[in-house]
């Protein structure tokens, strides 16, 4: 599905949105499915997030409802 990098930016994104009070308070990364499958975004811009492409992380981030900077 996707490459573990991109998985583990998935994962902290969701931490970033429940720390921040976005969303469910609990990531479970049994559930990271369910949470990607309601992004706005293709996985494939998840990937170059995941994969440096600080535009690609820019406009994830955005769609998460956090900070462009962190």
């Amino acid at each position: 599905m996707i490459s573990e990098e991109a998985r583990r930016l998935a994962l902290a994104i969701w931490a970033e949105q429940a720390a921040s009070g976005i969303g469910p308070a609990m990531v479970e990364a049994e559930r990271l499915a369910e949470w990607l499958a309601n992004r706005t975004y293709p996985l494939t811009l998840l990937e170059r997030a995941a994969n440096g492409d600080v535009t690609a992380l820019l406009a994830v981030r955005i769609e998460a409802g956090l900070p462009a900077i962190v």
